[in-house]
């Protein structure tokens, strides 16, 4: 344990290690706790099962002595969840505030990725359009069959037809 008056501190944990290092000696003190209770506990039970009372039934005194010990059996239980907890808690840490940032740096270069991969179609698309635009531009003004282009067959009259002329006559 570091020296601190021998207790631990918030600044003892945010160093490297400090979570793993406390985890692991606070597990070790809790199973020994645990241990200590579940010798207890047997021990007791027995004693207390050994007691009987006149006019017991069969098996009265082993469910009294069940009864009775229960807070002791509950609190062994509640130290192997202690237990458990305890070594729960640098995972916790490393998955929080280790793991998360790299996590969200890695997304971040991802979505950027994505975002100039969407723009370079975008950039594509701007280009495929345009030369759409440019082919019925002048697939207006080209003759069909007949000799007259499109924008002459619509009764567009006149120079040079665009596509909005072409639009605003189709609506």
């Amino acid at each position: 344990m570091p020296e601190n008056n021998n207790r631990w501190t918030s600044d003892h944990l945010m160093k490297p290690g400090g979570t793993a290092l406390y985890g692991a000696q606070q597990r070790e003190r809790l199973r020994q706790m645990a241990d200590e209770v579940r010798a207890l506990l047997r021990e007791y039970r027995a004693d207390l099962e050994n007691i009987k009372f006149d006019g017991d039934k069969p098996f009265e005194a082993r469910i009294r002595a069940f009864l009775a010990s229960r807070p002791l059996a509950q609190l062994e239980s509640d130290l192997r969840d202690a237990v458990n907890h305890a070594g729960k808690l640098d995972a916790e840490y490393q998955r929080r505030y280790v793991e998360l940032p790299i996590k969200r740096e890695k997304k971040a270069e991802k979505k950027e990725l994505e975002k100039a991969r969407k723009k370079g179609l975008n950039t594509a698309r701007a280009v495929n359009t345009a030369g759409h635009l440019n082919g019925l531009s002048s697939a207006l003004n080209e003759p069909i069959g007949d000799g007259k282009g499109v924008a002459k067959k619509t009764g567009t009259e006149g120079g040079d037809h665009t596509f909005l002329d072409f639009l605003e006559k189709r609506a």
